[in-house]
């Protein structure tokens, strides 16, 4: 920090300040859901918790989703949906993330022996 100036000291958002960076949700289907715990072992940033052989997002100020659609993609059922992007606000720009989708082959892409089905 020691090549900022006071203003960009300033503007440097604080990861744990909400109002300067919102992280990504993702919602999740109980009725499809098998409980497999794949997406929660897939998450980068241990946004999802496990209750009850149900997946949650984590609340507000645990939650540190970035995003990335892991559990999305891992899921052999299509329980996880994302909804919102990962946003920066001040300093940093947010790139456009254009439509979110899964970052890998779509359901009906998959091999049939890739994950077990529950």
């Amino acid at each position: 920090m020691a090549r900022f100036t006071v203003l960009e000291r300033i503007l440097v958002p604080t990861y744990d300040d909400p109002d300067q960076m919102t992280p990504g949700t993702v919602e999740f289907d109980h009725e499809n859901c098998t409980g497999c715990s794949l997406c929660v072992q897939a998450c980068p940033a241990d946004s999802i918790s496990f209750k009850d052989k149900k997946p949650y997002l984590r609340p507000p100020g645990e939650n540190q989703c970035v995003a990335c659609a892991d559990c999305v993609a891992i899921c052999p059922r299509d329980a996880v949906r994302l909804t919102s992007g990962y946003r920066f606000t001040q300093y940093f720009k947010t790139i456009d993330q254009r439509e979110l989708r899964r970052p890998r082959l779509c359901a009906d892409e998959r091999p049939k022996n890739a994950l077990p089905e529950g």
